[in-house]
């Protein structure tokens, strides 16, 4: 019958109402039932004390006038008499009915008392016409008769009246009694007929809302299941009504749910198996870590620097991938390094060697940051947003050893061309001497003009051998072991310039700095020096200024060479490339030699030494200042048993 949820709220509701009726018609029974003993008590009382005191007053009126007769004012004493006796038969009726209709238990008392009122009432009237005949003939009979008969009998009826209107008030009390009493009843009936009701509706809505709500509950816990992944989730539902369609709808999509994720785990799989193969044929090792920093994800090559399998490895912090503490420190530094600085800005990303299979390998590390964002509500992308880092080891050892090979063909022929170049530079200078005969200006131009080239190649030669020695580590030895006087090492370096830029009518400006000793050799901090003034040299236009300064940090143990000048300026495209070897950048309209390209290379690879950096600041016209900042340990003279001895101020 009630195969609808739309029937079966309505059968909760019904059942409320017919409740509700009952309640209502057993409320209007028992006030109805109320007004009815209210009614018939207070007819009866009513009827009673009305016909009580009907009969009192005709018994009074018939005394005064027997009275007004005996004054002999008694013409309209016999109407008086006729009328009051037709008054009193009919109020004594109407009390007889009264009592006979009264359910009180004093009825038999008060059809007692009417019974002896209507005998005192007969005797009464047995004595009117004697009294009356007597008061015509002799007033004086007649008042001896009144006083010693009509009087008593008068005052009989009265207090019988007088005790039939007391038992009048007791029925009245008596039938106020029931009244209450009733009314009480009603008041109880109707609290329990409504405590069964609400009884009944609490019951019957409590089992109607089960058997509605039931299967909502079921398919609230399939959808919860859903939620958390559970696609094998159904709703066994025997109802026919819209939520028995409802569950049918949900298992119909919870089986196209389940049959879409079995597409998508084959189709995931196989992109997984496709990133893994890509992965794994990348040569360069490849790690990826979390936010948290642990390892997710690392391919066969690194497994070979790393020296553990990827099931071991996964899950570990850096710190627990590297055992050797240098190379751990060197990853670290490099990966900060990359970090810091944006992929698409790192002109040079660090580098690291590791030592694997007996032979030095050499790799440049790229860190990249990769996003996800699973939804784009603002609200919800701080929590939704997932961070991995990439760190990728590309392989530069072949580089590295073809770059050693040219170092080492490049000094070596160096090394091989400095003797022949040194006895042709002798030949020329004894040509020039003219210690073998006197030349002629042609000869003198030819000679000059050799004997230029061999210097500028002699040049070459140096700092293609002084290059050679920074890159090798033989310095370590000679850097650990030498020290500076900062300040004497600038001056001198300063008045052996100043004679070149007075020529070129330049102006070296060199702001004195503190004498502190370094623990560096001389020859890295002239070699800097020297190479910075040459290009400063080179490319200010007469008339110009040069300024050097030297600042060290005695807290950061840094040292700090600025050298400006007020010359043609570089452009911005070549700011990055001047620092590489070989690499010249002249004015277009210049026609003089220029050097081979060294100056800079030996300059960064010295500050490399000292993990530091050189900076460039310039524009076309505007002049250039470079910046280059050392990490330079300070040595204190101290005093020990009377002799000097030097100290590092770091240590």
């Amino acid at each position: 019958m009630f195969t609808t949820l739309r029937a079966k709220l309505f059968a909760g509701f019904l059942l409320i109402l017919l409740l509700l009726l009952a309640l209502g018609g057993y409320s209007i029974f028992s006030f109805r039932s109320l007004e009815e003993i209210t009614s018939s008590g207070l007819d009866q009382n009513s009827e009673s004390i009305l016909a009580n005191l009907s009969m009192y007053e005709s018994i009074v009126r018939m005394n005064a006038a027997q009275l007004r007769l005996l004054a002999g004012e008694g013409s309209e004493a016999h109407a008086v008499f006729d009328d009051e006796k037709s008054q009193f038969y009919q109020a004594l009726e109407r009390a007889r009915r009264s009592a006979a209709l009264s359910e009180s238990e004093l009825r038999i008392r008060v059809e007692a008392l009417l019974n002896d009122l209507d005998i005192a009432w007969a005797d009464y009237q047995t004595h009117l016409p004697v009294f009356e005949a007597l008061a015509k003939r002799d007033p004086a009979k007649a008042r001896a008769l009144y006083n010693s008969t009509l009087s008593p009998e008068f005052d009989n009826l009265k207090n019988i009246n007088l005790e039939l209107s007391s038992f009048n008030v007791l029925a009245f009390r008596s039938g106020k009694s029931n009244v209450i009493a009733r009314a009480r009843n009603a008041t109880v009936g109707v609290l329990i007929v409504t405590l069964v009701a609400l009884l009944i509706g609490a019951i019957g809505s409590f089992v109607i809302a089960r058997r509605t709500t039931r299967p909502l509950r079921a398919l609230t816990d399939s959808l919860k299941g859903l939620e958390a992944g559970h696609l094998d989730a159904r709703i066994t539902v025997e109802s026919a009504d819209e939520i028995g369609d409802l569950a049918f709808e949900f298992n119909r999509l919870a089986e196209r749910l389940r049959v879409f994720e079995a597409l998508n785990v084959n189709e995931i799989v196989r992109e997984k198996q496709k990133s893994e193969a890509i992965i794994e044929s990348i040569d360069d090792p490849l790690l990826l870590f979390d936010a948290d920093g642990q390892l997710t994800l690392m391919n066969h090559a690194a497994e070979d620097i790393t020296g553990l399998m990827e099931q071991a490895a996964r899950g570990r912090a850096l710190r627990q991938l590297f055992r050797d503490k240098r190379l751990l420190k060197e990853v670290e530094t490099a990966i900060e390094h990359a970090a810091a600085i944006p992929q698409e800005e790192q002109s040079s990303p660090p580098i690291v060697s590791i030592m694997r299979k007996d032979r030095q390998r050499y790799f440049r590390l790229r860190v990249a940051r990769i996003v996800y964002r699973s939804t784009s509500t603002p609200a919800e992308i701080e929590t939704s947003t997932k961070i991995w880092v990439l760190v990728f080891f590309t392989d530069i050892t072949h580089f590295k050893e073809l770059d050693k090979l040219k170092s080492d063909f490049i000094a070596k022929v160096s090394h091989e061309f400095r003797t022949p170049l040194t006895s042709m530079t002798m030949a020329l200078d004894i040509l020039h001497a003219e210690m073998l005969g006197k030349m002629n200006i042609e000869q003198h131009d030819i000679v000059n003009t050799s004997r230029a080239d061999a210097e500028r190649l002699a040049k070459l030669i140096k700092d293609l051998l002084h290059l050679s020695r920074l890159e090798s580590a033989r310095q370590s030895a000679l850097a650990a072991s030498s020290t500076t006087q900062l300040h004497e090492s600038l001056s001198q370096l300063v008045r052996s310039l100043t004679p070149m830029y007075r020529d070129k009518q330049l102006t070296l400006d060199y702001e004195p700095s503190e004498e502190v000793v370094l623990r560096m050799p001389e020859e890295h901090l002239t070699s800097i020096t020297t190479n910075l003034l040459s290009n400063a040299l080179m490319h200010t236009p007469a008339a110009g200024t040069v300024t050097l300064h030297s600042e060290y940090d005695h807290e950061r143990a840094t040292l700090v060479i600025t050298i400006s000048d007020t010359g043609i300026g570089i452009a911005t495209e070549d700011q990055n490339r001047i620092f590489e070897k070989f690499v010249q950048v002249k004015p277009t309209d210049s026609s003089t030699p220029g050097s081979v390209g060294l100056g800079l290379a030996i300059v960064t690879e010295i500050a490399a030494r000292y993990q530091g950096k050189i900076e460039l600041q310039s524009a076309i016209g505007e002049g250039s200042t470079f910046t280059v900042k050392l990490i330079v340990p300070e040595v204190v003279p101290v005093e020990v048993n009377g002799e000097t001895d030097l100290f590092d101020a770091s240590a």
